[in-house]
This record gives C-alpha cells, structure tokens and sequence, in this order.
C-alpha cells in the first residue's frame, strides 16, 4: 500500500500491542514499490498534489486530512497519553561509500527542511532525532518549526568542511554557529521544554573492529529531559557502529534517566535479530527493559520489519522503557525525492499509568 504524506510516500506499517486498530499482519511489502519513485519533486513547501486512498488533503502545513489507510490516528487504546516519535539518519555530509551523493543536490537540498517539517507536523511528532547531520540543517529546521527546541550534539570536525560546502549556501539570513563549534553531527528535535543539562557523551570503542585496517569514527549519545505529555521523559539518540556496543549506550542512558521514562532512538547498525541488542529489548527477548516500536504483539522484535536503508537493512530503531510504554504501531517512509540513504521511521508510543 502506498500513502503519500507530506511530499513522503509510507511504504510500509506496523501495527502492534492494540486492541483497536488491527494487528502486525497491517504492513504492506517491506522494500516498498517502484511507485515511489525518486523523481525531483518541483514543489518545496511539502504540499501533495491530488489525492491517495488515504485522502490527504494538499495543505501547505503538510496537515493530514481525513483517514489514511487504516494508519492510527487518534487513539490511545487504554487511554494513555500518545507520544509519536520520528528518527531519521540524513546522511547530510555523504559517506565513505558515497551512497548520499546523488541525493545531495541542490534542488533536493532546498527542500529538505520543508519536507522534514512538513512530516513532523503532519504526524504530529513529539521527539524527533537526526543522525549524520548538519547543523546547517537544524538553522533550517527552526524556520520551519518555531514551536519546537533544538538540541544538538557535534560529534566530529571531519564533516565540518562538507557540511559548509553543502549547506550554507542555503542560509539566506544570518545562521545561529554550533554552540560547540562543530557542524557534523546529531540532533533531538522537540515539541516539550527541555529541563536541566543535556547530556552529551562520546563513546568508547568496546569492542574489536572487523578488520585491522578499519577507520574507527567518534561514535556519540545526546540526552535531554523533556515533558512528553503528563510526565517528564528522557529523549535519546545515538549512532553507534561495530565498534561500540549497545549495552555500553543504555548503561549510560541509565545513569542519566534515573527513574525516568526513556525514549532511545537512532541508528544502531545491527539487524534486529542480532544478539547484541538483546540487552535492549525487553518483553519477548532477552532481559533487557526497552520495547521497541516495530514489535508485533507478542512482544518480540519483527524479524520481517521494513527496512530503514535503501540498502535493504533494518539498522534504525525507536526503542521506550518498557515499564513506561506500550508501541501503538510503526512505519517506514520513502522520500519523494530520496534525502538519505536512510528512510525516516515514525511510530507511536502510549504512555502507561504509572505503578505506585
């Protein structure tokens, strides 16, 4: 099934732990369909020409209207508060295999900020996390979104000069420097205050590389307090490689949160089935205290999940405490045109009543 929202094409869903809406067997074709194709779209106020199955409306605030698909919408199932969560590797400075280039146009980059914004609107997103960004891009983003805070991360340096050559010609007014200095790196985009200190936490390598002769990047983690709904959460995204461990980024998470919900999203470059993440997952797997948006309903990880790549791989992810959140679905959207090499991943989780 293929829905467009927002100048986004969803290619898949994932409909888990609810009684009201239908169950994991919702998703259309993982890889999603020649239809969404990556022909440069003229339009960059992110609004959708026409109508879908799903009627979306073509409103310039890239707004939703009416029923999209048998997506959730508005329901909270037991009645808990709904907190919809977007993470996304933009892949803004290219890569070492050079997989982002053809996406790093000038006219693809001119309508970065109008399609991301437009998504987050339209599908009313609380928390969003970027990975392999500029902060060119978060300049951009707060044009778009004044209603929301920023926090950034700068991970490395090496970016930097890519990011300058790629970015900067799109600031047409004075742009805010990264508070540190560096203009690669990672983001939380949100729609509560931010309480208290971030934290900003550079990671060590845990573990061996593949080969001797591999390049070992600054893998890092950003943290802030936020109010999401009744209660105050901690927000995290990370972007860990073979180097860094899962286990070493939620002990830190743990240490920072305290008693606090957590939502830990990013790009994890591991295929849910891999062992390492079972000190992540909770509910059917492993013992670890995290569930995850794309779980069906009995708890385990979806072995069949759409990919978050063009590559064909589930690698991103948008993991909650457990004891905190239950899922209420999951999907994976293609950009119309491609931006990354990634695809951004939207789901919804509802908060629990809290156990005395």
């Amino acid at each position: 099934m293929l829905v467009v929202v927002a100048g986004f094409a969803v290619i898949s869903m994932t409909v888990a732990c609810t009684t009201t809406v239908g169950h994991a067997g919702a998703r259309g074709v993982p890889g999603g369909s020649g239809a969404a194709d990556s022909r440069a779209d003229s339009r960059a106020d992110g609004r959708v020409g026409g109508r879908t199955d799903g009627r979306v409306g073509g409103r310039s605030d890239g707004r939703v209207g009416g029923r999209v698909g048998g997506r959730l919408e508005n329901r909270s199932g037991a009645g808990g508060h709904r907190v919809n969560v977007l993470t996304y590797n933009v892949c803004a400075a290219d890569n070492r295999d050079g997989t982002c280039t053809r996406n790093l146009t000038r006219g693809r980059r001119k309508l970065w900020a109008s399609r991301v914004a437009g998504l987050i609107r339209s599908r009313k997103v609380d928390v969003a996390s970027f990975t392999e960004m500029c902060y060119a891009q978060v300049n951009l983003l707060k044009r778009e979104l004044p209603h929301y805070r920023m926090v950034w991360y700068g991970i490395a340096r090496g970016g930097g000069n890519k990011c300058r050559r790629l970015w900067s010609d799109l600031l047409t007014t004075k742009a805010t420097p990264p508070p540190d200095g560096k203009r690669f790196g990672m983001a939380l985009v949100l729609k509560g205050r931010v309480d208290g200190a971030p934290l900003r936490r550079m990671l060590r390598v845990d573990r061996a590389p593949a080969s001797e002769n591999t390049t070992i990047h600054p893998r890092g983690l950003l943290c802030a307090r936020t109010t999401t709904g009744p209660r105050r959460s901690v927000c995290c995204v990370t972007h860990i490689s073979d180097t860094e461990s899962p286990r070493q980024v939620i002990d830190i998470v743990a240490r920072y949160a305290g008693r606090s919900p957590v939502i830990l999203s990013g790009d994890f470059n591991r295929l849910p089935e891999d062992r390492q993440l079972a000190p992540v997952y909770g509910l059917g797997l492993g013992k670890g205290e995290y569930t995850e948006v794309d779980a069906v309903p009995n708890g385990e990880t979806d072995r069949a999940a759409a990919p978050t790549t063009r590559g064909g791989r589930k690698i991103d992810y948008i993991f909650a405490s457990e004891d905190d959140y239950r899922t209420a679905g999951a999907e994976v959207i293609k950009t119309r045109p491609e931006l990354s090499d990634h695809r951004p991943l939207v789901g919804t989780l509802i908060m629990k009543a809290r156990v005395p």
